[in-house]
């Protein structure tokens, strides 16, 4: 078999496999469920929304920081220990005590969310330009395109 034939048959492979991808990746379904969440996410994923978010993790940094001064302060003022303290929120105010006992796990989550968000603004706004809904059919298409050609070549008579 000559190089040409051996090189057609590698890119009917290849075309073969674009054709296929989309349907085993399911790309027909998930496509149009990736550009739903993209146009969920285009108010949300934008520089001054990330800026505002961050302004707010400022915001719980420094009220995280202010009641664990102020809970000592409290118990101290109440003549209580901050055991009693601490049991007193719990039986009345059970979703501040909450709160307050997740509040570093809170802001550690919360800040690797928007770490993440102010490194991808930029890769959000290139991705959301790309037309999700109809990918798979590139896919398709180019297949289709190498599948003829390289078909066609196949079916020609060599040249000698």
């Amino acid at each position: 078999m000559s190089t040409s034939k051996i090189l057609s048959v590698i890119i009917l492979i290849v075309g073969a496999a674009l054709i296929i991808a989309p349907f085993g990746y399911q790309m027909f379904d998930r496509a149009p469920a990736g550009a739903n969440m993209m146009k969920d996410f285009e108010s949300v994923l934008t520089r001054p929304n990330v800026t505002t978010f961050q302004e707010h993790m400022h915001t719980f940094a420094a009220m995280q920081s202010d009641m664990k001064r102020m809970l000592p302060a409290l118990a101290q003022q109440m003549h209580i220990t901050q055991d009693q303290l601490n049991q007193m929120l719990q039986q009345q105010f059970p979703g501040v005590a909450n709160g307050m006992a997740r509040m570093d796990k809170m802001g550690a989550d919360f800040n690797t969310v928007i770490t993440v968000m102010d490194r991808n603004v930029g890769n959000f706004q290139k991705a959301d330009q790309l037309p999700m809904s109809t990918m798979p059919w590139f896919f398709v298409v180019a297949g289709g395109v190498l599948v003829l050609l390289s078909g066609a070549q196949l079916l020609l008579p060599a040249k000698e």
